[in-house]
């Protein structure tokens, strides 16, 4: 495989770039990252909870899975994922952000993050992420699909449906990769990562070709 551009989100940014069909993107990391796709010739057709989970019939994703449009075409296919055997990626929280954050303290909820309720809140997280990396490109926040979270282990309760945060994460960066099955306008943010014992850390992207 070529490397087309290798590029190194540093911890809280966004970052965005294009792929074309057959490329791959390889995120190497070892912290959250919260990850959107969208049609590049159509920004209207965007990568969608749902149906991924519905085609693949799970909740979690790893390699041979599809990443779907809400108009049922598949995106994007991960060919390798170096979190399995340690942990899952995250296909049911949205991403956090400023407002999130301040709603969790006004609530009382910030005990929920590794660190407790006197954690030290950062002015902004990955929905101002996200929404920066995607803005050269006119598309607004209200436009930006809820994310796969990538390193996001969660602990859901199979009777109650409880969902808890869990501190797992790579201990040394690892790789996962997709490959482009359509022209794409791809995007993540390099969370803040509250549940980590580490903190945000930086997000490198890869693309690569035949």
């Amino acid at each position: 495989m070529k490397t087309v551009l290798r590029e190194t989100a540093q911890p809280n940014t966004g970052w965005a770039g294009h792929l074309k069909p057959g490329q791959s993107l390889r995120l190497t990391a070892m912290t959250i990252i919260d990850f959107v796709a969208l049609n590049a010739g159509d920004f209207s057709e965007r990568f969608d909870q749902a149906r991924t989970k519905v085609y693949n019939m799970n909740v979690y994703l790893t390699a041979g899975d599809k990443l779907f449009s809400k108009l049922n075409n598949p995106m994007m296919t991960m060919t390798v994922d170096g979190f399995a055997g340690t942990g899952t990626h995250d296909l049911q929280f949205g991403m956090c952000g400023r407002d999130r954050h301040r709603r969790a303290k006004e609530e009382g909820r910030l005990g929920e993050y590794l660190h407790g309720g006197d954690i030290t809140l950062p002015d902004h997280g990955c929905a101002e992420n996200l929404t920066n990396a995607l803005a050269p490109y006119g598309i607004p926040y209200a436009d930006i699909p809820s994310p796969v979270n990538f390193f996001q282990n969660m602990d859901t309760d199979r009777v109650t449906g409880a969902m808890k945060r869990t501190p797992i994460r790579p201990s040394r960066p690892v790789d996962i990769e997709l490959r482009a099955e359509v022209d794409l306008l791809v995007a993540f943010s390099a969370c803040p990562d509250l549940a980590s014992p580490t903190g945000g850390q930086s997000v490198t992207a890869t693309i690569l070709e035949e």
